[in-house]
């Protein structure tokens, strides 16, 4: 329900301090390891689009990802993922990936703990939950459900390349919703 993630973003029975937020002061390098909270995640990848506190802001490169579900940027210096360098990332409806010039991503499985769903299909999809914390929120009677993973797969829009990074969902339910 992305409405309602928005709206629980804005929510001040979720507020987690009273400073306010500046999603540029969070750090790439912290969402894709999954050293931020949702919230935070939510606040700074829909900034990315804005002129002000955007991607172009950050120095970043727009560029053709050739798959239409991730948006893919050229970062203007190299960060380390995985004990890795890299200068790509690609951000998916709620994940923010790394792209590792790693032909196998099960050169990287054991280290980051994560098995492959997929096995025997010449694809790797997996993650390693790293947080499933669930909620009731006492004014309203929402179930707010958060779950942040550590994502490692490939795409066939980007061959000879791993993806490791994060994914940050929240899911709000109304009271009496299933």
């Amino acid at each position: 329900m992305a409405l309602s993630a928005l709206i629980l973003f804005a929510s001040p029975a979720t507020a987690q301090s009273d400073e306010e937020f500046d999603p540029a002061k969070v750090d790439v390098v912290d969402a894709i390891n999954c050293a931020i909270d949702a919230r935070d995640y939510m606040g700074f990848s829909i900034t990315l689009g804005d002129e002000d506190s955007g991607y172009r802001k950050r120095g970043w490169i727009k560029q053709e990802s050739g798959n239409p579900f991730l948006s893919q940027y050229r970062l203007p210096a190299p960060i380390e993922i995985g004990g890795h360098q890299t200068r790509t990332i690609v951000f998916s409806s709620n994940a923010v990936l790394a792209v590792l010039d790693i032909p196998d991503p099960n050169d990287l499985a054991e280290q980051e703990g994560i098995e492959n769903v997929a096995p025997g299909s010449g694809k790797f999809l997996g993650e390693r939950e790293m947080l499933n914390k669930v909620e009731k929120d006492p004014e309203n009677g929402w179930t707010i459900t958060t779950r942040i993973t550590r994502n490692l797969s490939n795409v066939s829009s980007h061959p000879g390349k791993t993806l490791l990074g994060c994914s940050y969902v929240t899911d709000v339910k109304l009271p009496g919703e299933k």
